[in-house]
Parts: structure tokens; C-alpha cells; sequence
């Protein structure tokens, strides 16, 4: 029988990646949205079939979801929209995947765990850039450090452009502040709340705490109470940062929010293909025992959504032979060393 994938939210910039990459694959999808021009142009595109429905449509959207094992949810903000999609791959028994990185996204999946296992299908949110990487690193460090107690995460990446949906995404979530796991519990902290520098192996970067998604998935698959993630920003976007502080207020404003995302959407488009292809990702991690005792290692991977697109797709196409039910990490869903089956990832241990 076979296996089929639906990539919904294809029409955006991360979803026509994954496109792109079964067809240069090829393996066979079928691609979904609402945008009927764009998908419709797609498809032309790519030669793969189309299907156009809005996450509304929820009775069209299950009889469309029970022809297909697997989807792989693009279409953000996913505080938005996951949880319609997550409803109705239950009651159509299809495999959830998704690429986001929102913090509260993975909370609000993991309650539908019991429903999902009963459905004999797989939730695993997170499995781009947002959060495979990270996630298959506090996995390993956790192994070489089985006492730990504290997980700090670092990032910095080449010079690329964010896409049209990432940048939707944080306008929304900006006026709550900034996130870190302390003692086991989420704690809300003011944006850029932590900052320190960073060894990586091409450079020192100074880095800024952010609301990253291994808040939520690095404590669910090793336990480890204290998590603070980090990602790379100038000494001068971090002043920035923080002045901004106490006007954050302003963006949860409804008509505020409708603005900045009608600009957004009239101006971003996404990284250039040679950047894609050139850059890279950097990626430290570094766990510690109450004892002092600690460990150090890193990641090297291809650009953030270059890499998106082939961990997006093979994790769909993992789940044709694994049998896992239930919500799950990526890690915990394929491995610690799942990160390390793409091309140009190298992990080097520094302790």
C-alpha cells in the first residue's frame, strides 16, 4: 500500500522548500492550503496534485486527511493553527508533524498524548531547524551527563533573512517577554534577559536568552529542570532589545498587530537560494550537575531552513517504518544521532 504525505501550508516560504525538496528527491506528496492561486501555481510547478481547504473546514479536512499516513503542518503562526490540524489528524489516525518553534505550541500538543496513542498516530511538533537540532543535542548531552541539572543552549547562524511566517510569529509573541526554565517551571523574564558569550568553533558571539521551543521539548525528553536557550545578537540589537522593554505592551494591541503583519507580509519574503545553500548554523551546548561537573558539545549543521526541509521530510518519511505513538520530541521519536544522518552536520565534543 502506499505511503502518502500531505504537505499543507506548501504555498509558504518554509512549505515550498519541503516541496522542493521531494521533487528533487523525488518522492511523491500531494501539497494542500487555502491560498487556491498559489497552491494552484505550486503545483504547476512542481507537478504534484492539490487539494484547497481552510483548517475551518473541519469535516472536509478529515475525509481529506484519512487518504494520507502523514502531514506536515507549514502554515503558521501554529499558535494559530496546530491545534485544528491536531484534532483532526486524531480523528482521521494521520501522523502530525509540524515546524514550529513556539514554546506554547509543544504544551498545547502534548495535551492531546492519551488521544493520539489511542489513534495509533504520532504528534511531533518541532521537526525543522525548530527544534531537531537542539533537541537531538540535549539528548546526547544528557547521555554523556546523566546527573545533569542545568542545559544551557546557544545558536548563531550565518547572515540570512528570516521567512514571512517566522517573522509573523514573533511579532505575536513579543509582548510576552522572554521564557527560561528554572527549577522545572516556565518563567516569564524580560526580553534579553541573560546575555553572555559564546565559544563557538568559527567565532566568539555574544548571545541573547530567547523563548526557544526546547523550553518545552529539552525538558520533556531529559528532565532537566533548568533550561536557558541563547541565540546570536549584536551588543547594539541587545541595548536595543532592551529599551524596548517597557513598550512591549504596545504590539499585543489588535490593531497594532494587524499592521506590523500586513507590512510583513507586503515585504518579507525569506533567505536568498545562495544562502541557503552556503550557510551555516552553529550550535553549543552545555550541561552541568550540582557537583560542578559538566559537559561541552557542538553542532554544525547546513542553514536553519535549508536544513527544515530535509529533516521535515524525513521525518515524515521515517514513519513509514517507526511505530511511535503518541506525542514526542524528535528525539525521542527517531534518536539522539537522528541529526547526524544529513549531510555536512558534524558534532564536536569540546569537553
Amino acid at each position: 500500500m502506499e505511503y502518502r504525505i500531505l504537505i499543507y501550508g506548501a504555498n509558504g516560504y518554509t512549505g515550498r522548500l519541503i516541496t522542493r525538496e521531494a521533487k528533487e528527491r523525488g518522492i511523491k506528496i500531494d501539497i494542500a492550503g487555502r491560498n487556491e492561486k498559489a497552491i494552484k501555481s505550486l503545483s504547476k510547478e512542481s507537478g504534484f496534485s492539490y487539494h484547497i481547504i481552510d483548517l475551518s473546514q473541519t469535516n472536509e479536512l478529515e475525509k481529506l486527511l484519512k487518504d494520507f499516513d502523514t502531514v506536515i503542518h507549514c502554515a503558521g503562526p501554529f499558535s494559530e493553527t496546530a491545534i485544528p490540524m491536531v484534532e483532526a489528524c486524531i480523528n482521521s489516525s494521520t501522523n502530525y508533524l509540524d515546524i514550529t518553534g513556539e514554546i506554547w505550541v509543544f504544551e498545547d500538543i502534548m495535551k492531546y498524548h492519551e488521544q493520539a496513542k489511542k489513534a495509533a498516530i504520532a504528534l511531533i511538533p518541532g521537526v525543522g531547524f525548530d527544534v531537531v537540532p537542539t533537541d537531538c543535542l540535549s539528548a546526547y548531552l544528557k547521555e554523556k551527563l546523566p546527573t545533569a541539572t542545568s542545559l544551557e543552549l546557544a545558536f548563531v547562524g550565518s547572515k540570512t533573512s528570516m521567512s514571512r511566517g517566522t517573522a509573523v510569529t514573533m511579532v505575536k509573541n513579543i509582548s510576552k517577554g522572554g521564557f527560561i526554565r528554572e527549577k522545572g517551571r516556565i518563567k516569564n523574564v524580560p526580553l534579553a534577559y541573560d546575555t553572555k558569550e559564546f565559544h563557538f568553533s568559527h567565532r566568539n558571539q555574544c548571545c541573547m536568552t530567547i523563548p526557544w521551543g526546547d523550553l518545552m521539548t529539552s525538558y520533556h525528553q531529559t528532565e532537566i529542570p533548568n533550561i536557558k536557550v541563547f541565540s546570536g545578537a549584536s551588543i547594539k540589537m541587545i541595548n536595543r532589545i532592551k529599551r524596548f522593554r517597557g513598550f512591549k505592551f504596545l504590539l499585543a494591541i489588535g490593531w497594532i498587530q494587524k499592521l506590523i503583519r500586513r507590512k510583513i507580509e507586503n515585504s518579507i519574503t525569506g533567505p536568498a537560494d545562495a544562502n541557503l545553500k552556503t550557510g551555516k548554523t552553529y550550535i553549543l551546548g552545555r550541561v552541568s550537575d550540582d557537583t560542578g561537573r559538566n559537559y561541552t558539545a557542538e553542532l554544525i549543521t547546513p542553514e536553519a531552513y535549508f536544513l527544515t526541509a530535509k529533516t521535515a521530510l524525513a521525518s515524515a518519511l521515517k514513519l513509514k517504518s517507526h511505530k511511535v505513538y503518541g506525542y514526542l520530541t524528535p528525539a525521542q521519536a527517531f534518536g539522539k544521532d537522528f541529526i547526524m544522518e544529513f549531510e555536512n552536520v558534524e558534532r564536536i565534543d569540546k569537553t
